[in-house]
């Protein structure tokens, strides 16, 4: 009896994900449909990517208008709900976010080089036109948000009362992890997981998770395209300091200590 109660948690955990998807795949169809009726297009390839761009970023809007309350309600009901952070750990976090970053894309752009995999960070390209600040603000504002509220906020919770911490811990990392569908920001996932869970350990507050997934979304997306045509050395050096940074930064804070059940 006890699995199988077990098991329809672990069902209900991964629902809200899936609806969590589900509701942005059907708010962006939804938006395309619209536009479609108000200015109907023969959706070819380059057509149909062009609806996408216009899309996108309202349709984020609509998704964080949407599930954000929702998530939030969720979180308040736990036994950890604050929001407060003290100024020296805001800075804290906003630069562990910044330095974590940097260290895994670098990490990444160093094997596209000297391993056979495709050189996809490398070749990225970035314009810069209102579709990319819409990417901008959906991907370090919007989406840390929703996201920490829903995988820390309230499924890590709702799983350590009835599972041992530890479990817990790798139950929502896994179901973080296969929320993405990029090679690297699957690998990503995994480290970004572990991290913002001891950070929410740490302070009690959703806010240090939100704070370092932000400034880890805004570095990748804004300056890692601008360096990955740096030689290797450089990258070396860069690597190098923000490696030693991001040791000395994570030395700071005393390791989590879980209770034991």
């Amino acid at each position: 009896m006890e699995k199988t109660t077990n098991f329809q948690k672990v069902k209900t955990l991964i629902g809200w994900p899936i609806l969590f998807l589900v509701g942005q795949l059907f708010i962006l169809f939804l938006l395309i449909a619209i536009l479609q009726f108000v200015k109907p297009i023969s959706f070819t390839e380059f057509e149909l990517a062009d609806r996408l761009r216009t899309v996108l970023f309202p349709s984020t809007v609509i998704t964080f208008c949407i599930f954000y309350p929702i998530f939030s309600h969720k979180y308040q009901k736990e036994k950890i709900h604050s929001v407060a952070l003290r100024k020296n750990k805001i800075l804290y976090y906003v630069l562990f976010g910044v330095l974590t970053s940097f260290v895994i894309h670098i990490f990444f752009l160093k094997m596209e080089r000297v391993l056979p995999i495709p050189a996809t960070l490398s070749s990225t390209s970035v314009t810069y036109d209102w579709f990319y600040i819409g990417r901008v603000f959906s991907t370090a504002l919007i989406g840390p948000i929703l996201e920490e509220y829903l995988f820390r906020g309230f499924l890590y919770q709702e799983a350590k009362k009835w599972m041992k911490p530890m479990r817990a811990i790798l139950l929502i990392t896994l179901i973080f992890v296969l929320c993405h569908t990029t090679v690297y920001s699957f690998l990503a996932a995994i480290v970004i997981s572990f991290i913002v869970i001891d950070a929410l350990e740490k302070e009690k507050s959703i806010t240090a998770p939100i704070l370092f997934h932000m400034f880890y979304n805004l570095i990748a997306i804004t300056i890692i395209p601008l360096i990955a045509r740096y030689q290797m050395y450089q990258l070396d050096i860069i690597f190098i300091v923000m490696l030693v940074c991001f040791v000395v930064l994570y030395l700071i804070n005393k390791p989590t200590k879980f209770p034991k059940k």
